[in-house]
């Protein structure tokens, strides 16, 4: 998959994947808003977590049954996925995480 996001190629194909993990993204839609209010409504979406050769780090996702989605995240936002979800990776790319 390829996405052109604020300038920046990212190519999965020549990134490396990190884990899978998972986000929930705010629902945008006029009608959810309507019908909910001023409420956060949202979903849930099981995503891929990419980092590339240059330290960029970028989260995919498929909406809508085939509609793949990417968005560039930070190192900060990329590190709490990775310690809620996959802590082993995180020791692993990062550093061991302190016994309680």
């Amino acid at each position: 998959m390829k996405f052109v996001i604020q300038g920046l190629k990212y190519d999965t194909d020549k990134m490396k994947k990190i884990a899978n993990v998972k986000k929930w993204y705010e629902t945008n839609s006029p009608l959810v808003k309507a019908i909910y209010g001023n409420r956060e409504v949202g979903t849930t979406y099981d995503c891929e977590l990419w980092r590339s050769e240059k330290g960029n780090w970028l989260l995919t996702h498929t909406e809508d049954y085939n509609k793949k989605v990417g968005h560039a995240i930070t190192e900060e936002e990329a590190k709490s996925l990775l310690m809620r979800y996959a802590p082993d990776i995180y020791e692993t790319e990062f550093e061991e995480i302190p016994e309680a």
